[in-house]
Formats: C-alpha cells, sequence, structure tokens
C-alpha cells in the first residue's frame, strides 16, 4: 500500500473549493510520489508535476503524471494555478519563488498552498503526537523514533529552519486576495520521520480515527489548528 494516498481525500476536501472547475491547468510544485497529482487529474484537471528530486519524480511519472524532474525556478508555461502541497516551507527565497510562480499564471489565475505552521504547535499539541504514537508502538502498529525529553523544545529545533505559516500566508496575500482555511494537520504527524508501519492494511483506519480525535478536540478548543489550505487569486 502507498501510504502517501491516504491523506489525498482529506487534501481534496480543502483544496477544491479553493481551486477553479475542471478542466484547470495546475502545476504542482513538489509533486512528490505524485497521488494527490494523479487524483487531480481523475478530477479531469490537467496536471502537470514539478520535483526536484529524481526518485520521487519517476515515482509519480509511474503513476502516470506529466512530471518535469526541475527547480519551479527553472520551469516556463502558462498554468491557472500553481499549487505547492507542503513544499512551500522549504524556499530558499519566498518571495522570488513566488513572484516566478506568479510568471507561469494565465490572468486570472492562483497561487494555491496546502502547508503547515509549525510556529502553531503548541505543548498539547506536542503531546497529541507524542501519545498517539506512544499508543500506536505499544499497539505494534507502527515503529517510530524515540521521542525527545523537551517535546515541544524538540518541535521548534526541528523545524524553525522552515517558513512559518505567518510568513508564507503574508507572502502570498501580497500578491492578491487571499483565501485561508485552517485544517487538521497532527495526524499525518504521528508516524514521525522515517516512521514505519508495520501493518499497512491497518493504517487507514488507525489515521481516520486520529484524524477524528484531533477534530474533536479542534473542534472543543484544545487543540491548535496547524494545518493551512490558502488560495491568492492574482490580479491582472
Amino acid at each position: 500500500m502507498d501510504l502517501s494516498s491516504l491523506a489525498v481525500p482529506h487534501t481534496l476536501a480543502h483544496l477544491t473549493p479553493l481551486l477553479p472547475p475542471a478542466p484547470a491547468r495546475v502545476l504542482e510544485a513538489g509533486c512528490g510520489r505524485g497521488a494527490l497529482a494523479a487524483a487531480l487529474a481523475e478530477l479531469g484537471h490537467d496536471v502537470t508535476g514539478v520535483d526536484r528530486n529524481a526518485e520521487m519524480a519517476a515515482a509519480a511519472r509511474e503513476r502516470g503524471v506529466d512530471v518535469l524532474h526541475a527547480d519551479l525556478l527553472d520551469v516556463s508555461g502558462e498554468y491557472d494555478v500553481v499549487l505547492f502541497t507542503r513544499s512551500l516551507h522549504h524556499a530558499e527565497d519566498l518571495d522570488a519563488l513566488l513572484t516566478h510562480a506568479v510568471t507561469l499564471l494565465a490572468p486570472g489565475g492562483r497561487l494555491v498552498v496546502e502547508e503547515f505552521g509549525w510556529e502553531r504547535v503548541d505543548q498539547a499539541a506536542a503531546e497529541f503526537v507524542l501519545d498517539s504514537g506512544a499508543l500506536l508502538r505499544a499497539a505494534g502498529v507502527l515503529d517510530t523514533e524515540t521521542p525527545a525529553t523537551d517535546l515541544l523544545g524538540a518541535w521548534v529545533e526541528r523545524h524553525e529552519h522552515l517558513h512559518r505559516g505567518s510568513a508564507m500566508l503574508a507572502a502570498l496575500g501580497r500578491f492578491g486576495a487571499l483565501t485561508t482555511v485552517d485544517t487538521p494537520m497532527l495526524w499525518r504527524m504521528v508516524d514521525g520521520r522515517g516512521g514505519r508501519w508495520r501493518d499497512a492494511d491497518r493504517a487507514p483506519d488507525v489515521l481516520a480515527a486520529l484524524r477524528a480525535g484531533e477534530e474533536r478536540r479542534l473542534a472543543a478548543g484544545t487543540l491548535p489548528h496547524v494545518g493551512i489550505a490558502a488560495s491568492a487569486l492574482i490580479s491582472t
């Protein structure tokens, strides 16, 4: 089972209202193994993926996705949407990358992102991820790394070199009218970096239960919204 596909329905639910109707020409920057790109193509969009990682680009191509193995700054063409899926936070120069992305848009095009605001994670969020991972390890479902003693401090240290969610939204807002949606994201982080699912067949049900638990806590106000979906409609 390709576990990268498990979050696609959740991602589509938040992104679809931010996208133009199909068929739209969509360039997905940082397409990874192509799970989302393939799903967007199935919905009728004309999707091109771009990824700097040759292995990822090859995997997406095997899925049937039209893929460019390149840096976004080297891409040309015209699209209705440039979509960043958990890739914008890695940008070396956020404004330069978005400025180039705008040059790829047709009139009335839009920049769309799915991201996480790492700075939104608080002690309760860090403990949710830790406790969920501990339960899955104890149940023999997941192998994960040994957690740090200072959960929140370790999180900040691991992510502070990345762009904050607030910085990405501010940069997007400079290019056009901004629409944002806060989304659950912690459930996708429980397997950590390199966590291995011992029983991949059970992973969909386990992750669905984690997402439901996070959504209940979000509704109760005991967890922060860490996920971000946003769209900037570019004025011409």
